[in-house]
């Protein structure tokens, strides 16, 4: 039997904040930051149960099949310098794992303990001139899916480990936990950086980023992951991380 679709009442209820349901839509992200720049408040959720054309990290296709995931992105308004804006990405992950009992793959990629990508998450800024004014952060969150495309890298969902959930009340949850972490971020950010630290799937494995190849040590406190190397631990800022290997 498909799940039930969404409903808006129950999602409202669910989160308690201001919730948008689009039966379909291009983008969620795009939707959001529209709302942004009409003054939508802090916290305000979009979310769709057919995105057509979705995106992840790098341009990406973001691929989701109708009716069976959450798709959602959440307009967020930190207290944050332009330049830690990026870690909400990771204060966002850390709240899916947590909530999921999941692990991380930096910098946002939500994965199970096969490794297996079951969330995703995406932050970009809506700014008016230097000041930041928004962060849109989007999430796409297998929930009932089993079916992936071929192509998809070694995909997951709840469902392929053997959890069934109502998904109104995952998504209430996910949302206030991310809110949450976003308040962190603004009072104390190396409270969640230590929690991603305990969430990696990363961290103590032999990584390969481009050309630069060693051991991934640590994040710093801007998120760079930190890679010990025959020349010294060198900083990646941005790029795909390829596991090849453990200590």
């Amino acid at each position: 039997m498909p799940p039930p679709p969404l409903d808006e009442a129950a999602l409202r209820q669910a989160y308690g904040r201001p919730v948008v349901l689009l039966p379909s839509c291009g983008s969620t992200n795009r939707e959001a930051a529209r709302l942004a720049q009409e003054g939508a408040e802090h916290g305000l959720v979009v979310i769709t149960e057919r995105q057509t054309e979705g995106r992840g990290r790098q341009g990406r296709a973001w691929t989701s099949s109708e009716g069976q995931n959450l798709t959602f992105s959440m307009v967020l308004r930190p207290r944050l310098p332009t330049a830690q804006a990026p870690l909400l990405c990771l204060g966002a992950a850390v709240a899916i794992a947590e909530v999921n009992d999941l692990r991380i793959k930096w910098p946002n990629d939500v994965l199970d303990d096969e490794g297996r990508k079951v969330c995703g998450v995406l932050a970009e800024l809506v700014t008016v001139g230097p000041r930041l004014d928004a962060v849109i952060l989007g999430v796409g969150l297998n929930v009932h899916q089993t079916d992936f495309p071929k192509e998809l890298p070694n995909p997951g969902s709840l469902a392929l480990l053997g959890r069934q959930v109502d998904r109104a009340a995952l998504f209430g949850r996910l949302c206030r936990e991310i809110l949450t972490r976003a308040t962190e971020l603004e009072n104390n950010p190396g409270w969640v950086l230590e929690a991603w630290r305990q969430r990696s799937h990363t961290l103590g494995r032999r990584v390969r980023v481009g050309e630069l190849e060693g051991v991934a040590e640590d994040i710093r406190d801007d998120g760079a992951l930190l890679i010990r190397t025959p020349r010294g631990l060198k900083p990646v800022l941005t790029g795909d991380v390829e596991l090849v290997g453990r200590l």
